[in-house]
Order: C-alpha cells, then structure tokens, then sequence
C-alpha cells in the first residue's frame, strides 16, 4: 500500500485518479484550498489537506515520506474568455501549485520518491505529421504556458528526485471535460461541429488517463510522455460515434470559424487546430490502453449509468 499526494484531487481526472488509488488499496491525501474540507476524509484511505498556493503554504501540520505526488492542479483552460487577467491566472495556478510543492519538499516537509506533473498537447503547435514528444512547440499562448509550466516541474529534479511529466489530450468522460459539451446540443437534437469537422483531435478516455497516471508513477517513470489515446479521430468522427449512440435524428450545423472566433476569441485556435499526437512511447514502456479508439471510448461511455 502507498501513499499519494494529488493537487487538484477534487477537478474530473483527479476524481477518477482518486478512485483508482482508493480500489488499489492506496492512501490519498487531496490538497483542497477549501478549508472546510480539510482535515475531513471521504474514506479510511482519502484525506483532505489544506493548502494555498498563492501563498506557499501546505498546512505545517501535515508530514508525509515515502509519497508519490501527482500534480493536477491549474484553472480551467476553457472556463472563461481568454482576457488577460484569466491567461495570467491560467498560468500562474499551474506554476504557483508546483512552486508551493516544490518548497515543502526542499524544506522535507514533504519527503517524496517521485513526481509527476500534468501538461497538455497545447503544447504543440497545428502540423500535419504526427508529433512526439521531441517535437518543439509554437508561440500560442497554450504552448508557453505549457513550457512554464513543464519548466517548474524539472526543478524537482535538483532535488535528486524522479520526475514524469504527462502531456494530456483532450480527455473525453461521462461526467466532465469534452464530451459533456460536445453532448450537450444534442439534448435538443442539434449537433454543433466546429469548423467543417475535418481537424484532427488526439483524446483520451479519463479511465485510461487514470490508469496512465498511475503506471507512470508507481513506476517512478522519467521524461516526457504524450497522454494520448493512439487514434486519433476527426471531430466528425467523435460526433459521428455520439449520434449513433444517442438518436439517429439529429440536424448537423457546421459553426463557421469566423463564428467561433467571434464567441471564443483567442481559444477558438485550440477548437480549430489539427494535431495528431503519437502514444508510442508510453506504449513502448509497456503501457495499454483499454479504449484505443474512439468507436470503443464513446460506446463505453454512453453506456454508463
């Protein structure tokens, strides 16, 4: 039995990622900056701590050797309109997260084996080959942040400690992240695809995502890895596999791209852009997936209660 330490523990990979942890007998402590949830359990094996990365703090009280820390914390990209003052908070809840652990293991507060911090395909720029992860990024605002970001967590490594870094794609679950938006015109029998649907998405499922977290860390796995399902598929792929597993009757709207530029500003580049990235080496380290297509990921999907 380990012991794992989860910023951003409450968000939607880190609910699934916590619910594995707990069915493999593991414990988990969940930094919450909620101070009514701290020092509550949701189980024996769950636990609350508080912390406040815009201050650097994680409560002194709480001592823990031999962990594992898996870092998921950071705002929400698509929450909010990108303006200026929600890039400067999108990227300083992912670099000020780091930082505070960062400090309370350099202080020994926090003594553990390994880390691993999320990332994310913005990383790459738009291309038409399929991108590895020595593939260079582009001057988006998703890629630096994601070169910020990847940036404080090889720090951890002056500390002579393993550090994993996991590039996410678009992870696609019942209860969160992109497939409950794509779903939710079709409540109403319309399916709104972005652009002509033709721009390549690189996915994953969130239980395949939960389970490549955990192999990479308990693993004490190093380096650069894409979080990657190994199809990717057309947007018109993904609707496609969601009509035919809700209601075969629906009206197909193409929302033109001046429209999304429109209603999403700068963010309307990430819905537009095509990039296929490669699950090889994640594979190579013996990794498999469960849902390796889209067919697979939506069936399963749509068939949860």
């Amino acid at each position: 039995m380990g012991k794992y330490i989860i910023a951003g523990g409450s968000g939607f990979v880190g609910r699934h990622l916590t619910a594995l942890l707990e069915k493999e007998q593991h414990d988990v402590f969940i930094l919450t900056t909620q101070k009514g949830k701290a020092g509550t359990s949701v189980s024996d094996s769950v636990k609350f701590i508080y912390w406040n990365p815009v201050e650097r703090m994680i409560d002194k009280s709480f001592q823990l050797s031999n962990c594992r820390i898996i870092n998921l914390a950071g705002a929400n990209i698509a929450g909010e309109r990108w303006t200026p003052s929600r890039k400067k908070e999108i990227v300083e809840s992912r670099t000020s997260s780091l930082e505070t652990l960062y400090a309370a293991v350099e202080k020994k507060q926090i003594q553990p084996v390994h880390l691993l911090s999320s990332s994310a395909i913005g990383y790459y720029g738009e291309s038409d080959k399929i991108l590895t992860e020595e593939d260079h990024g582009d001057e988006s605002f998703l890629s630096s942040t994601c070169r910020q970001w990847e940036e404080v967590a090889w720090r951890f490594a002056r500390l002579n400690l393993p550090v994993s870094v996991a590039r996410f794609g678009i992870v696609l679950g019942k209860d969160g992240g992109a497939l409950k938006e794509f779903a939710k015109p079709l409540h109403f029998g319309l399916a709104a695809i972005p652009s002509d649907g033709k721009q390549i998405y690189s996915w994953i499922h969130v239980d395949d995502l939960s389970r490549l977290l955990f192999f990479l860390s308990s693993n004490n796995k190093e380096g650069i890895f894409n979080a990657v399902s190994p199809r990717p598929a057309s947007v018109n792929q993904i609707f496609f596999e969601l009509i035919k597993h809700t209601h075969p009757f629906f009206l197909k709207v193409h929302v033109p791209d001046f429209t999304l530029r429109m209603v999403l500003g700068e963010m309307a580049t990430e819905v537009l852009k095509s990039v296929s990235v490669s699950s090889h080496k994640i594979e190579d380290q013996g990794f498999a997936f469960a849902y390796p297509g889209i067919d697979q990921c939506i069936a399963a999907l749509m068939e949860e209660g």
